[in-house]
């Protein structure tokens, strides 16, 4: 088990492992004292894991630097911390960006973390650094930045559900439907609120990510099963489906879902995710004239 603290003075004290990162003290001074930096410690109180980020305003924090001794590297310690500041920082902040160099290694960590390309700051490197910085065998020119929206996570007990809360489920069920599954029209949806309601009221463990006050996600999870994942329409695309689909194959053991056959656009998200359609259906639950594909984690 590690712990993550916050270390609030005597920064320099890791500026070896942060030169890991960033090769220049220099730069590094630029943010350290500024920014808020944290140290995982494995039960032996070794480092493990240090990271700064800072303030951007309106809502926006950067990851300035990330590192893990050689010694401690690919044992998930780095993605550990990642997951930690997004959670920790999803309360106040809206967005994190973080800048990288045009390395294969670091962009497949940051994207494996869940980040996106964002842009581009041209030349970065080269005005910056007082010597060149060499990745993978070729010197970094330009900063590629990624970012990735927070969202703060809730786990919903039965006893919290009340009317109103479920209600506000079920009306972000409806858009996401609407705008995801194009082959059920006002009427199916209609019919399906029912069930719906009472699915997102009884089921054993129900998990809502909000963006500040507003709802943007939810998962239910029983006996092993993703029953109902739904996205908010303006949240499409910004890794929180596949966020908690993460946390019910981590923590709940999840390895079953259902997927509406005409739903080609969820069938390959799942795919890519490891699961395979191990059964097909004629119809789904209610009886209804939609083909369901039984999908299992392999």
């Amino acid at each position: 088990m590690v712990t993550i603290e916050q270390i609030t003075a005597d920064k320099k004290q890791f500026m070896p492992l942060l030169l890991l990162a960033d090769e220049q003290e220099s730069m590094i001074n630029r943010y350290l004292e500024r920014g808020d930096m944290f140290a995982m410690y494995n039960p032996a109180r070794e480092v493990v894991c240090v990271a700064v980020i800072t303030q951007e305003g309106d809502g926006v924090r950067e990851l300035k630097n990330i590192a893990v001794p050689p010694q401690h590297q690919r044992k998930g310690y780095g993605k550990e911390m990642v997951e930690f500041l997004c959670q920790h920082y999803s309360k106040q902040s809206r967005i994190m960006y973080v800048g990288t160099g045009d390395s294969k290694q670091h962009v497949s960590f940051y994207t494996n973390c869940g980040f996106k390309y964002s842009h581009c700051i041209p030349n970065f490197f080269t005005l910056n650094y007082e010597h060149p910085i060499i990745e993978d065998g070729k010197i970094l020119t330009d900063m590629l930045y990624f970012r990735k929206h927070l969202a703060n996570l809730h786990i919903i007990p039965k006893n919290e559900r009340t009317a109103t809360f479920v209600t506000s489920l079920v009306e972000l069920w409806k858009t996401s439907v609407r705008e995801s599954h194009h082959f059920l029209d006002t009427d199916d949806i209609e019919n399906l609120i029912p069930f719906v309601h009472d699915s997102i009221r009884d089921i054993e463990h129900l998990i809502v990510l909000y963006q500040k006050e507003k709802t943007i996600a939810f998962i239910g999870i029983e006996n092993q099963k993703i029953e109902m994942l739904f996205v908010a329409p303006d949240n499409f695309g910004q890794g929180f489906g596949k966020t908690l689909i993460n946390i019910a194959i981590k923590d709940y053991h999840a390895i079953y879902i259902d997927v509406n056959e005409q739903n080609q656009t969820a069938e390959n998200f799942y795919k890519h995710i490891g699961f395979q359609t191990f059964e097909r259906t004629n119809t789904d639950e209610q009886g209804n004239p939609f083909p369901i594909l039984k999908m299992k984690l392999i």
